[in-house]
Order: structure tokens, then C-alpha cells, then sequence
């Protein structure tokens, strides 16, 4: 299994980390605040980190920017309610997804072993199945056809680009310019987000989701896009 270091404040969440990550064969090595996570990153090289945004004495954000200095390490964020802004700037940073506070360890253990199974291929570029079937959608990434109750969905080139970069990369947080960029270029700026929306808006008719209650596509406020459909 893997090493994850868990950086938190607060005793009560770094136990809850251990136990909960050691029961399933994780090692799990503890930080209390972001001076010590640095010293344990470079003494233990773990595979993964999971880090609380607000820390005693080096911000959460400024960690992320020290780490990404020198490794490549998948860093998952863990944040208070009303964040959003903070956690944006992690992201931009480097950080690589976030997992809200309080958190179900359920959720957690899932979402650790989601990326950990992307790092050991050296990032996601096609997703672990190309065929991903969910209740009435089929996607077939190779063949490139959807299908909706049996009845084939015809999709724009821009709206099968976005499609392969969310199926790709399932359970991932992609960050609006982490799909702009991949679907338009890193030319395009903020400003392309409107047009990200509306096409979004789009696909999710085609594939008959309800951005109100996704069974497909997971919208992170502020943030950006997560694909959970194999998850569903």
C-alpha cells in the first residue's frame, strides 16, 4: 500500500486519519503543522499528502508552493466550510483535489485510493476503462459514440472534447483552467469560463444529466468540474 502523511492541527483528525487509512494497510505518518509536514515530505517521501488548509504557522497554500518547488507529489487538500477562495489558490498552486470538512472517512479512503491509482500510472491521460457504463448512459471512448437508453447521442467536436477530459480523469477535481486548457489552450484565459459553461450546459442535456442532482457531472462551486459517473 502507500505512505501518506497527514498534516493537521488537530489531534482529533490526525488519529482519525491514522486509524482510518492504517485499517485499510496505508502507513500513515502525522504533521501538526506546516514546518514539520515540509521536514517529514523530505525525510519520508510519501506518496501522498493529505494537507489542512489553515495551519498554525505556515499557511496551507504557502506549504503547497514550497512542496511543488521540489516534487510532484499528489497533495489533497482538507478545508473548513467557507474556503472556497483559499482553496481556488491551492489549487492554483499545485495542490491536486480537495475533500470538504467534516469529511466520511468512506469518502476519504475512496478518494485517496482514486489518486493514488493515477500517480502510480504517472497521471491520467485515458481513463483506467474506455467503456464506462452508468444506468442508461454508455460511453465508449475509442469507438467515440454515446448512448442514452440505446438511442445514440451526436456530440459537437468541442462537446466530445470536454467528454474524454472529464471521463479521463474520473473522480478527479478538474479546475476550469484545467479544462480550458486542455480543451481549448493555455491561450484562454478566465475569460473562457462563460463559454465552458455553456457548453457544459450542453452536454449534460445530451447525456441527461441534472446539474440540480448530477448522476454524471459534479459541479464544484467556484472551483471547477468532477466526472463521478463510473462512481455512480
Amino acid at each position: 500500500m502507500a505512505k501518506v502523511l497527514a498534516v493537521d492541527d488537530e489531534p482529533q483528525i490526525l488519529t482519525a486519519l491514522w486509524r482510518g487509512l492504517s485499517r485499510v494497510g496505508h502507513e500513515v505518518i502525522v504533521a501538526r503543522g506546516g514546518e514539520e509536514a515540509l521536514t517529514a515530505a523530505a525525510a519520508s517521501a510519501p506518496d501522498l499528502i493529505l494537507l489542512d488548509l489553515r495551519l498554525p504557522d505556515v499557511d496551507g497554500i504557502e506549504v503547497v508552493r514550497r512542496l511543488r518547488a521540489w516534487t510532484s507529489v499528489p497533495i489533497v487538500l482538507l478545508s473548513g466550510v467557507g474556503s472556497e477562495r483559499a482553496r481556488v489558490m491551492a489549487l492554483d498552486a499545485g495542490a491536486d483535489d480537495f475533500v470538504d470538512k467534516p469529511f466520511s472517512m468512506e469518502e476519504l479512503r475512496a478518494r485517496v485510493g482514486a489518486i493514488l491509482r493515477r500517480a502510480g500510472n504517472g497521471g491520467p491521460a485515458l481513463p483506467e476503462q474506455p467503456a464506462v457504463n452508468v444506468g442508461d448512459l454508455q460511453v465508449d471512448l475509442v469507438a467515440r459514440r454515446v448512448r442514452v437508453r440505446g438511442d445514440d447521442v451526436r456530440l459537437t467536436p468541442l462537446q466530445w472534447k470536454l467528454l474524454e477530459v472529464l471521463v479521463a480523469n474520473s473522480g478527479k477535481l478538474l479546475t476550469y483552467r484545467d479544462i480550458i486548457s486542455a480543451v481549448w489552450s493555455e491561450k484562454h484565459g478566465d475569460e473562457a469560463r462563460d463559454s465552458l459553461r455553456v457548453h457544459l450546459r450542453a452536454l449534460r442535456k445530451k447525456l441527461g444529466d441534472d446539474a440540480t442532482a448530477p448522476r454524471y457531472i459534479v459541479t464544484e462551486a467556484g472551483v471547477g468540474y468532477r466526472w463521478v459517473g463510473d462512481d455512480a
